[in-house]
């Protein structure tokens, strides 16, 4: 093999390990999350509104979340419209007997499942968005239609006084929340033998 045919292969070479070394470099450097990907409870009974699951499995962050915090109405019911005026399928009326000529309002299980979505904690907005090409936060096919927030939703239990990603769609006011949580004072929460490390911050 002539001179010339050696150092145009061994060119050759280093140029293919050198875009390996580039995509490989690519690959680590692009983020890629799953904040709004859908995502369950593993329970039959539906919550009676708002719910932070952990672990979830589906989830890179292993943290589920329900967010919508409007409550079934009180009373009783003898069809879903008395449940759910508005016909968006988010109440519905359930008998103990189907015999039975009234029931009780309860959310319905597959309307948690198609507002439930995969979360991260987070301590500004800008943690709940895209970062550009390389820093993929957010699915592509996520229901959310308003995008995500960084919010407190929890007063009770692991994550409460927590911010998470929260799809705006669901989220309600969190301003008292907020205030109590950063003050310390939220019930439940900062008043624990062991309050939550969330407590005191803003």
């Amino acid at each position: 093999m002539s001179a010339r045919k050696l150092l145009s292969r061994l060119s050759s070479t280093r140029i293919m390990a050198g875009l390996g070394a580039a995509a490989l470099l690519l690959t680590i450097s692009c983020s890629q999350e799953d904040v709004g990907a859908p995502c369950n409870h593993g329970q039959v009974e539906p919550p009676e509104s708002k719910l932070v699951t952990f672990p979830a499995l589906a989830c890179d962050d292993l943290l589920c979340v329900y967010a919508d915090e409007e409550e079934a109405p009180s009373g009783s019911c003898s069809d879903n419209l008395d449940c759910d005026e508005s016909n968006e399928g988010k109440f519905e009326c359930v008998k103990p007997d189907p015999n039975e000529s009234s029931g009780i309002c309860k959310l319905r299980v597959d309307y948690v499942l198609e507002r439930s979505m995969c979360s991260k904690k987070c301590s500004s907005d800008a943690d709940c968005r895209d970062g550009g090409p390389t820093q993929q936060v957010v699915v592509e096919d996520t229901t959310c239609e308003r995008g995500f927030k960084c919010a407190r939703i929890q007063t009770l239990g692991k994550f409460c006084c927590e911010k998470l990603c929260v799809c705006e769609d669901d989220l309600g006011v969190t301003s008292d929340i907020d205030a109590k949580c950063a003050a310390g004072t939220q019930e439940g929460c900062c008043d624990q033998e062991v309050p939550s490390d969330a407590c005191g911050r803003p």
